[in-house]
């Protein structure tokens, strides 16, 4: 969205009553305060609100300039819905994930989530910049680095800095980094002639930095599977400790000149907003009238387009709204959703703004004369896309480089879990998916291990997994994409999962 619409838009209703009433007592009072029976769509708008007028009100005021502002929503689900709608009006804003399986026993918290989390409580503890943080309630109470170790724990490589390669290459190893031949997961580097590739703890992607002699000359990002450069870098963070103990907690980290914007369930629609320290109840107040549901009516799948009735009824809501110089805005996940819309609308669609993001639902503010519009409303899609689970699901997909993987290797096939990789052998293979009880053919035998394997079929290689109980499954190399490398930030070896067990399938639903 363009920055002078988006600004616009907070700069609007922030001046608007009832709203910029409550700004004031946040700015003034610094005490809490409730706005009560928000409707859900509207929720992370008022957010988006809340927070550009406290970051204004930081950049005065030398005692908050810290200006870190923790959104905490009820789950995990409403969590990612939320963070979703609110990079439409806060793009940077960051997203901090629950550790979803630490407390599942013998089960592997995702890296990925790990190191998005220590990212992320790393820059609170190193940076004062303003930003918002999206988590959950339960989220402040989970085990964390302790504050303060986290900033002890990175070092600082700059470009052109001067930097002796043998001792980074033992001040690596001592830390608990793995050296291979080439990095495929976070906690491993490697070397060869004037360059060393690192894959810290909580890097986003792996850096390389390129010598002469001991002067760093290059410092790039590069790209796992192309090992090709992403970007250049003046600077990056190394962390040398994992903070295998975590003897802290998340809530730690919420500074008493933090603000909290507490979300409560679409039950009771409201919202709480406090300086973290400390709570006084300055009594409700209902905004159930302040932001309405948007009254376009109902539309099912492909009504907008094939239905001329719905279409006409559209038409004359719009017309209503720009008679009375409302500014509407309506939110597209694609350029193309925006050009079919306009073919379809001929021209009734003069004086509307039309802008790319994630809407599950629209909203009004009467107040500022303001419509938000959803086109997944309109087109009859109302399943909000939670590009965060996309992006999960992407990353198991990676192919696994079998030529890094040694036996005795533990590996993490997505299915079953936690096992032990025992090398490459020739099966006559089918699908190697199906356990004991699990609706087997009967054209599928079960070998001495409890694993079903299709009798009919040419040899091949596949992938053997030994787990709990020397429990063994051969995966097809086609199915490979299932197994990744195991990589824990800490030095304790999990146990294997247990095949057929379901305790890794319910892990994952849990989480």
């Amino acid at each position: 969205m363009e920055k002078s619409i988006r600004t616009e838009f907070l700069e609007r209703v922030a001046a608007s009553e009832p709203i910029a009433r409550k700004l004031d007592a946040i700015q003034k009072t610094k005490w809490p305060v409730r706005f009560s029976h928000v409707i859900q769509p509207a929720q992370p708008f008022l957010a988006a609100v809340i927070a550009s007028s406290w970051h204004c009100l930081s950049a005065d005021d030398r005692q908050y300039v810290d200006s870190t502002i923790w959104i905490l929503c009820p789950s995990v689900h409403s969590q990612e819905l939320f963070y979703e709608s609110l990079l439409n009006w806060q793009p940077d804003a960051l997203f901090l994930p629950e550790a979803e399986l630490a407390a599942v026993e013998n089960v592997l918290p995702d890296p990925e989530i790990a190191a998005e989390r220590l990212a992320l409580l790393t820059e609170i503890e190193r940076d004062t910049r303003p930003r918002i943080v999206i988590a959950t309630r339960a989220s402040l109470s989970q085990p964390a680095p302790k504050r303060g170790t986290l900033q002890s724990a990175v070092t600082q490589v700059r470009r052109g800095a001067n930097v002796n390669m043998e001792k980074l290459f033992d001040q690596l190893a001592n830390s608990g980094y793995e050296r291979v031949a080439q990095v495929t997961t976070r906690g491993q580097f490697a070397g060869r002639g004037g360059i060393i590739d690192v894959y810290s703890w909580q890097a986003r992607l792996p850096f390389r930095l390129e010598f002469f002699g001991d002067q760093i000359e290059s410092l790039r990002e590069f790209d796992i599977d192309t090992q090709t450069s992403v970007r250049d870098l003046r600077s990056v963070d190394i962390l040398f400790e994992t903070a295998d103990g975590q003897s802290g907690f998340v809530g730690d980290y919420v500074a008493p000149n933090h603000l909290k914007i507490e979300i409560e369930p679409e039950a009771t629609s409201s919202a709480h907003v406090q300086i973290s320290e400390g709570w006084i109840e300055t009594g409700p107040e209902d905004f159930g009238s302040a932001f309405e549901d948007c009254d376009i009516g109902e539309f099912a799948a492909g009504d907008l387009v094939l239905a001329e009735t719905k279409r006409a009824q559209f038409v004359e809501r719009l017309k209503e709204w720009r008679a009375n110089n409302a500014r509407v805005v309506i939110y597209f996940q694609t350029e193309g959703e925006i050009e079919r819309f306009c073919e379809i609308m001929a021209g009734a669609v003069e004086g509307i703004d039309f802008v790319e993001g994630t809407l599950a639902r629209g909203f009004c503010f009467p107040a500022a004369n303001l419509v938000v519009l959803s086109a997944a409303e309109l087109f009859g899609r109302f399943a909000a896309h939670a590009r965060r689970h996309l992006r999960r699901a992407e990353r198991h997909r990676a192919q696994i480089d079998f030529s890094e993987l040694n036996e005795g290797d533990l590996v993490v096939h997505l299915e079953y879990g936690i096992g032990r990789f025992l090398g490459l052998q020739k099966f006559a293979v089918g699908q190697a998916h199906r356990l004991p009880g699990a609706g087997e053919t009967e054209s599928a035998t079960p070998n001495a291990f409890g694993v079903a394997l299709q009798q009919q079929g040419q040899p091949q290689e596949v992938l053997v997994l030994e787990f709990a109980d020397e429990a063994k499954l051969y995966v097809p190399l086609e199915q490979a994409y299932l197994v990744s490398r195991y990589v824990g930030a800490g030095k304790k070896s999990p146990a294997l999962s247990s095949l057929g067990d379901g305790k890794w399938a319910r892990a994952k639903i849990k989480a």
